[in-house]
């Protein structure tokens, strides 16, 4: 009885493609779901403040992300 053998592991279809081992799907979903409720509760947060402190936090992302992507361009020389 000889003994075949698939060189491309255990969730290979047969075109030699991969499929997502099943933790790998749950690990994806679970971080899918955590970003989620990270997302409602800051967004929770966000309404429940004054719009001097929305206008402040507006400025202060604005800030940020300008910075970064002038960081971003300067290290890609753009």
């Amino acid at each position: 009885m000889a003994m075949t053998t698939d060189r491309n592991g255990p969730f290979a279809d047969e075109a030699g493609q991969t499929a997502a081992a099943p933790n790998e799907v749950r690990n994806t979903l679970l971080a899918g779901l955590v970003g989620a409720v990270v997302a409602a509760a800051g967004y929770f947060i966000y309404s429940r403040l004054e719009e001097d402190q929305r206008e402040a936090l507006r400025r202060q992302l604005g800030k940020f992300v300008g910075d970064k992507l002038a960081d971003v361009r300067s290290q890609l020389k753009l």
